[in-house]
């Protein structure tokens, strides 16, 4: 279940990104998800909310997580962007 994302922007990325990428690796790993709306209840031994929401509310998110992972996996590229690992 992804914490402290749907609520305001904290982050340079889309809001809706969390969520998006939160989803698509859970589908493809064949993993179970809950994705609560904000202050919604669920039993997680239950049936989980795993609608995704947020596509209601936001708009269309480009899928930049993919490529920001090719580029992290690539030695010094991650401190070229600021990072020292």
């Amino acid at each position: 279940m992804p914490i402290h994302w749907g609520t305001f922007n904290l982050a340079p990325h889309p809001w809706a990104e969390p969520g998006e990428w939160t989803k698509e690796a859970a589908e493809e790993v064949g993993q179970a998800v809950a994705l609560p709306r904000p202050g919604e209840p669920f039993e997680p031994a239950g049936k989980l909310p795993a609608e995704p929401w947020w596509r209601g509310v936001s708009g269309t998110v480009r899928r930049t997580w993919r490529a920001m992972g090719a580029l992290a996996a690539e030695p010094g590229v991650r401190k070229g962007l600021g990072h020292t690992d």
